[in-house]
């Protein structure tokens, strides 16, 4: 937790300092959510950042997430819940009036852990997203919808799994064993709208 609140004060300040002719926004974001009748999702981040007043933009800053998930098998009577929870910082650039690309990286609480024996799991994990979608200026409110790939999961070790793991929604298949499973993507959505402030 001192490696959050040391990384959210460096980067306050940073920003503070390089910010002085951007349009200061708020930002709430909307992370992968489901419900169902075995268990489901919600969550996602508070951001605080600077955006450039142009066509085509810069935007930065910092945030602060929070992920609930929960299951309940009504077969076997086992339940569970869990959350992650951390902080990060973001730079996206926005373009042509419909579109940004942009890059995420977070510390975040891992509730996955796969214990091993004689190994002290780490709590603590990064995730690294790369990722491009849509964004749109109304004036009082921003809206970016987009798709993010987890590059640090993406090569991390199967033993340590991604704290975003039961955000993924694209799995591959084998096509001659449908029924068998297989591998879900490192790709999450993520719907953020952003407010300007004294616009």
């Amino acid at each position: 937790m001192k490696k959050i609140l040391y990384l959210a004060l460096i980067s306050s300040i940073t920003l503070t300092t390089q910010a002085q002719n951007d349009i200061p926004e708020i930002g709430v974001e909307i992370g992968a959510t489901n419900f169902g009748t075995m268990g489901g999702s919600v969550g996602g981040a508070i951001r605080a950042g600077f955006a450039e007043d142009h066509e085509e933009a810069m935007a930065y800053g910092i945030m602060l997430r929070y992920h609930h998930f929960w299951n309940k098998n009504n077969f076997t009577g086992m339940s569970g819940s869990g959350a992650l929870f951390g902080g990060g910082a973001y730079l996206h650039y926005r373009f042509f009036e419909w579109f940004f690309i942009g890059a995420e990286l977070e510390y975040v609480r891992n509730p996955f852990t796969v214990y091993q024996p004689g190994v002290t799991p780490k709590r603590w994990a990064m995730a690294g997203f790369l990722g491009a979608g849509v964004h749109k200026d109304f004036d009082w409110v921003k809206l970016n919808l987009g798709l993010q790939y987890d590059v640090i999961d993406a090569i991390r070790d199967d033993l340590k799994p991604s704290p975003f793991r039961n955000q993924y929604f694209i799995r591959l298949t084998n096509p001659a064993q449908p029924n068998a499973g297989g591998k879900y993507l490192p790709i999450i959505y993520r719907l953020t709208f952003f407010f300007p402030i004294g616009k």
